[in-house]
């Protein structure tokens, strides 16, 4: 694992490479762009578990995640994308396939839409292209939470929208101690306040006509936090994407069940 720094202007982004290029020419390097208010730490393992499944892995730590810069102002995503797209050119990384989850998923359209010579395929995670009058109400919440929450009540109060009701039921310990071990920075309150008040505004849907590239759209049908019917909307809306459907899990897709990995794969190295 390589730990290095990218610039753009005087926003610094720390990422890290996992893995060595790919020798099969099937697979293009992989970045995993994290959900709302998280960074590389977002993806545990999983980083180096694709890695030894030959992707060389990319991960970052947005603008308010440390160690990357403090975050400050509004959030924008078309300034995302091109964050992303530093760091991709500071890794010396052409054409690469994204797994986005969350509001990374979001980052993911935007990307795709702004550069589409970089991406050859994409991977939404509980996301979707779609800002219902419910998922407007759902961000204004965690704005607000985001911005009035003590740190250390933070995970309690959204936990259990995390995760879907089988995983809180069969894996309480592990819910528990992710909770515990949350504790968001100053800088990083003002990141997710921010990001959930941008949310309200991004229309994904004004950027789908444009997409051309194969998409998987991965919806949990216990996620109270992206509708599953949102996704299915963003999947038809796709000229080429694919919807999957993983009926015991819910907004934390990769963690709670171990099938949207495999189908994750088998998605990135189909011919």
């Amino acid at each position: 694992m390589n730990d290095s720094v990218a610039t753009r202007g005087d926003r610094r982004l720390h990422f890290q490479l996992h893995g060595e290029p790919a020798t099969d020419s099937g697979r293009r390097p992989l970045v995993l762009i994290p959900g709302l208010g998280g960074g590389s730490k977002l993806f545990g393992t999983l980083p180096r578990r694709f890695a030894r499944e030959g992707f060389q892995t990319l991960t970052f730590d947005p603008v308010g995640i440390p160690p990357s810069s403090d975050f400050e102002g509004e959030f924008d995503f078309s300034a995302a994308a091109a964050d992303l797209e530093a760091v991709l050119n500071t890794a010396g990384l052409g054409e690469v396939d994204l797994v986005g989850t969350s509001l990374g998923g979001k980052v993911s359209l935007q990307f795709v839409h702004d550069r589409p010579d970089r991406v050859r395929r994409l991977v939404l995670l509980a996301s979707s292209a779609v800002v219902s009058p419910r998922a407007r109400r759902v961000y204004r919440f965690f704005e607000r939470v985001a911005a009035t929450i003590a740190p250390e009540d933070f995970a309690t109060v959204v936990a259990p929208f995390l995760f879907g009701a089988t995983f809180h039921n069969e894996r309480t310990q592990v819910v528990d101690d992710i909770a515990r071990a949350t504790r968001p920075t100053e800088s990083t309150r003002r990141l997710m306040t921010a990001q959930a008040r941008a949310l309200q505004d991004f229309d994904g849907m004004l950027l789908t006509p444009r997409i051309d590239h194969s998409v998987l759209c991965c919806a949990g049908l216990e996620d109270t936090l992206t509708d599953p019917a949102d996704v299915r909307a963003t999947a038809a809306a796709l000229r080429h994407g694919e919807l999957a459907e993983f009926e015991r899990a819910g907004h934390s897709l990769l963690l709670e069940d171990k099938t949207v990995y495999d189908r994750t794969v088998e998605f990135l190295t189909a011919h």
